[in-house]
């Protein structure tokens, strides 16, 4: 089939990888529920139609219910971590949020994908760049985030140890406290 990593290849290899593509893979999808609020992973089985137009996925269990969105939609495809696939649109909206089993997997269903969508040669405005680019400013910044989670940790527990001497204060003062804030309250 080829050297995944060399980025080419003859037509045979790209109909090869198309194939494999339609014939589908387990992944794990980033779905969101609550309006959007919130997200939740579920299992979904996703292939490539017979036409290589449109990607189709149903839920690996269950739900005999297929979605699909056009290829066409599809403007960049971004691969993070060890095995994660974002399909981004041309205005930045995430269209897909997925997990494969395996980073061979995912390469190749990211690699296919490219050459799918950029065969058409679909151009972006100004627009929808600036869109794109904020997007995976968003995601570079959630990166980032990760490393100030131990700062937060930290932080909270100071603040609630300060929480905690400051109540340790108030019970050696007591009632008598009391007397000097009601007379200020009084004065005002």
């Amino acid at each position: 089939m080829g050297n995944v990593c060399c980025g080419g290849g003859s037509d045979a290899e790209l109909l090869q990888r198309q194939q494999l593509l339609k014939d589908g893979a387990e992944f794990t999808r980033q779905a969101p529920f609550l309006g959007g609020v919130l997200r939740r992973a579920e299992r979904i089985h996703l292939q490539l139609s017979p036409s290589a137009t449109r990607l189709q996925w149903r839920q690996a269990t269950g739900s005999n219910r297929t979605e699909e969105i056009a290829v066409s939609r599809v403007a960049r495809v971004c691969v993070n971590g060890p095995a994660e696939l974002l399909l981004l649109a041309a205005n930045g909206q995430k269209l897909l949020e997925l997990t494969a089993e395996s980073t061979a997997t995912r390469d190749l269903w990211a690699q296919t994908l490219e050459e799918i969508c950029f065969s058409a040669s679909v151009k972006s405005t100004e627009e929808d760049a600036k869109a794109l680019q904020l997007e995976l400013a968003k995601q570079e910044e959630k990166r980032r985030e990760v490393g100030f989670g131990k700062y937060w940790k930290d932080r909270t527990s100071e603040l609630e140890q300060r929480k905690a001497d400051a109540e340790e204060r108030k019970k050696s003062i007591g009632l008598s406290g009391m007397k000097f804030t009601a007379q200020a309250m009084a004065r005002r």
